[in-house]
């Protein structure tokens, strides 16, 4: 019997060490998880929102028609922008033409259409508050309600997971160009938090020449 109740002690305390390690194993991994997330994804991507790859992100209603906004990579590098709309109600846009322009001092950001459309409503109170920008980005921070000319283009625009590994793509080609701005002008670029995503505000730090390669690079849709 004393061999039997050692035996299954032993076997007991096994068993438990066992189940202590799987749980620190998934705690380190929830862990990295976090931290990864963190790193990768440092702005706000709602679920159930469709975005697009000019950097635009867009709500379906019932109805069929959608509210679309810039996104939060786009207004995170801006401080206080200005806001101008390029567009009325019950015009027609085409894809990728200029609906918006974001102005920082000297420079300023084009955002354009990412569907072809016809413009129903305009937020003109985002151009009187452009705080809303960052601080009711998904709800009242909304800059136009457009009529999708075609519903299948709905198929092309990003949602969910599909958004997650683009954005953070977007963060790695972000890294890239803000590294040449420091190495052009032989500095340690102060726009990289250390180990991690750009400052806020970043693009007001920089170059003209960065604003347009930023224009180029990321809010202008290939085709």
């Amino acid at each position: 019997m004393t061999v039997l109740f050692v035996a299954m002690t032993i076997l007991l305390f096994l068993a438990l060490d066992v189940i202590v390690r799987q749980s620190r194993a998934r705690a380190d991994v929830s862990t990295v998880d976090t931290r990864a997330v963190a790193w990768s994804y440092p702005v706000r991507l709602p679920e159930g929102l469709f975005f697009a790859r000019t950097h635009t992100w867009m709500s379906l209603f019932p109805s069929g028609k959608m509210r679309l906004g810039v996104d939060d990579f786009v207004g995170r590098l801006l401080d206080s922008p200005s806001i101008a709309y390029l567009k009325t109600p019950h015009q027609r846009v085409q894809k990728g033409e200029p609906i918006l322009v974001l102005t920082e001092g000297d420079h300023s950001l084009t955002i354009r259409a990412p569907m072809d459309g016809e413009i129903l409503e305009r937020n003109d109170r985002l151009c009187r508050e452009p705080g809303m920008l960052k601080e009711m980005l998904f709800t009242d921070g909304w800059a136009y309600t457009i009529a999708p000319a075609r519903h299948s283009d709905i198929k092309h625009l990003l949602l969910g997971e599909e958004t997650r590994r683009w954005i953070a793509e977007e963060f790695c080609r972000l890294r890239d160009l803000f590294a040449q701005e420091g190495s052009a002008n032989n500095t340690i670029p102060a726009l990289l938090q250390d180990g991690g995503p750009p400052v806020g505000g970043a693009l007001k730090c920089v170059q003209p020449r960065t604003w347009e390669q930023f224009d180029r690079m990321f809010l202008r849709e290939a085709e």
